[in-house]
C-alpha cells in the first residue's frame, strides 16, 4: 500500500469517525497485510493529532490467524477521545457504541522494539501505575468488512475513560480482580481480569514483543488489555464500573 493509498483511506476512515457513519469503501485499495492496516493507523494518528496509547487484540493464535498474522495486533487510542471519569458523552456521536470494563496499564518509561525478547520483569519495571479504564468502541466499518480494514480502523476504537491510576500496585493479584458493571443502579455485566490471558500484564508482554505497530510504545503512553466483561451495547444512561482494589469509573450516556 502506497503512501498515497494509506492517507486516502485514512482521511476517508477520519471523516466518517466526525460525521458518526459508515465509511463508503467503494473505490478504496484496502490492506492486504497487517504492515498495510498499520500504514492506514500511522496516517489517522496524523490527523487525530497524536495517540496517547494503545488497544492490543488477537492475544490468541486463532486470532491472530484471523488477521494473517502470526503475534498480536494494535490499534492507537487517539488523544481527543480520552475523557477521565466521571465522563459525559452524547450517545448520537456513535453508530453501534458497545462499553467494555479494561484493566490497563499506564507506561513510565518507553518500551521500544528489541531483537532480544521482553521478558516480565522489564514490562513491571516500565508500569508506572494500572488503570481501571472502559473502552467505548464503535467501528467506521460496516461488521462484514474484512479483519485486516477493521485492523486499519484502529479495532474500532472509540473513546477511552479512565479511572484513576493506582500507583501501589505491586501487592494486588491482578489475576483475580472481579469486576461488576452497573446501568442506573442495577447490575448489567459480571467479569473478571482472569479473561485476560489469565493474567492482563501478559497482554501487555505480548504486544511489547509483536513490535512494530503503527507507533512506538511511549512513556505517558496507556496500553489497555481488552475488554474483562461481554461486551455491552450501551444505550443512553449511567454506567458505573467497579473494579474492586482498582476503584471504579463511570460515564453518562446522554
Amino acid at each position: 500500500m502506497t503512501p498515497g493509498t494509506a492517507r486516502r483511506l485514512a482521511d476517508n476512515l477520519y471523516a466518517a469517525r466526525r460525521e458518526a457513519r459508515f465509511a463508503d469503501l467503494a473505490g478504496f485499495d484496502l490492506p492486504q497485510s497487517v504492515a498495510d492496516a498499520y500504514a492506514v493507523q500511522s496516517e489517522l494518528i496524523l490527523l487525530a493529532g497524536g495517540n496517547r496509547g494503545w488497544k492490543v487484540t488477537a492475544l490468541a493464535a486463532e486470532d491472530q490467524r484471523k488477521f494473517a498474522s502470526d503475534r498480536p495486533v494494535a490499534g492507537p487510542l487517539f488523544d481527543p477521545y480520552f475523557h477521565a471519569a466521571p465522563a459525559t458523552l452524547r450517545h448520537a456521536t456513535y453508530l453501534t457504541p458497545l462499553l467494555e470494563c479494561e484493566v490497563a496499564f499506564l507506561l513510565k518509561s518507553d518500551l521500544p522494539t528489541r531483537a532480544e525478547p521482553y521478558r516480565r520483569g522489564d514490562i513491571e519495571a516500565a508500569i508506572a501505575a494500572v488503570v481501571p479504564v472502559f473502552e467505548i468502541v464503535d467501528a467506521r466499518v460496516p461488521p462484514e468488512a474484512a479483519n485486516l480494514t477493521k485492523l486499519a480502523d484502529c479495532i474500532g476504537n472509540g473513546d477511552f475513560i479512565m479511572g484513576t491510576p493506582v500507583k501501589d500496585w505491586h501487592g494486588l493479584d491482578l489475576r483475580n480482580i472481579a469486576i461488576a458493571l452497573s446501568l442506573d443502579g442495577a447490575v448489567a455485566e459480571h467479569g473478571n481480569s482472569a479473561r485476560i490471558l489469565g493474567d492482563p500484564l501478559l497482554a501487555l508482554l505480548a504486544l511489547a514483543n509483536a513490535q512494530p505497530v503503527s507507533g512506538e510504545l511511549k512513556a505517558g503512553q496507556i496500553v489497555t488489555t481488552g475488554s474483562c466483561i461481554t461486551p455491552l451495547a450501551a444505550a443512553r444512561g449511567h454506567y458505573v464500573g467497579l473494579f474492586g482494589p482498582l476503584g471504579q469509573v463511570s460515564v453518562d450516556f446522554i
